[in-house]
């Protein structure tokens, strides 16, 4: 059989001892004290951080202090200067040796100008006849130092005794 449980509402309850609330109250000081001290860490840690960026801010802005804009005399001088390098540097030596050591000599070299800017040179030469032209033009496609050589522009003068090829080749030159 089963035993009935005796359940009494109205029973007086066990009173606390003295002793057990004073401890309750120390302890709930003590975690009051605690709370504060933990408040005043993050305050000081945020402090602390604040300051470390504000440090880090002053020396990347000291290292990579802003120049000011140039001025247009400056940007012109600066432009006509990267203009004399460009024309400084075409390996002008080599460009004649390919241009002029055509070994058929059938070709006669009337002018080169140059392009340094796009580092190009104009090629305006004569040949015997529209074969010649063609070889010369493979000829200087297949250099090492001369890229994209391509015809411009062809005349047959035909006033000409031989009726010689006008041409003009634009090539341009690797840079290294």
């Amino acid at each position: 059989m089963m035993q009935i449980p005796d359940i009494d509402f109205c029973r007086r309850r066990v009173r606390t001892e003295t002793s057990g609330m004073i401890l309750l109250c120390a302890a709930a000081l003590l975690l009051i004290a605690c709370g504060g001290r933990l408040w005043h860490a993050y305050a000081e840690n945020d402090r602390a951080q604040a300051q470390a960026e504000a440090v880090q801010h002053r020396t990347l802005a000291q290292r990579h202090a802003v120049k000011p804009p140039p001025t247009p005399a400056a940007r012109l001088a600066e432009k006509q200067s990267q203009s004399i390098l460009r024309e400084l540097t075409v390996p002008w030596q080599d460009l004649f040796s390919i241009v002029e050591d055509y070994p058929d000599h059938d070709v006669a070299l009337i002018g080169i100008d140059q392009n340094p800017a796009q580092g190009q040179i104009r090629i305006t030469a004569e040949a015997k006849n529209l074969d010649e032209m063609i070889a010369y033009l493979k000829y200087l496609q297949s250099s090492v130092l001369l890229r994209e050589a391509v015809l411009n522009a062809h005349l047959v003068e035909n006033n000409v005794p031989g009726k010689p090829v006008r041409f003009l080749i634009t090539a341009v030159w690797r840079k290294s």
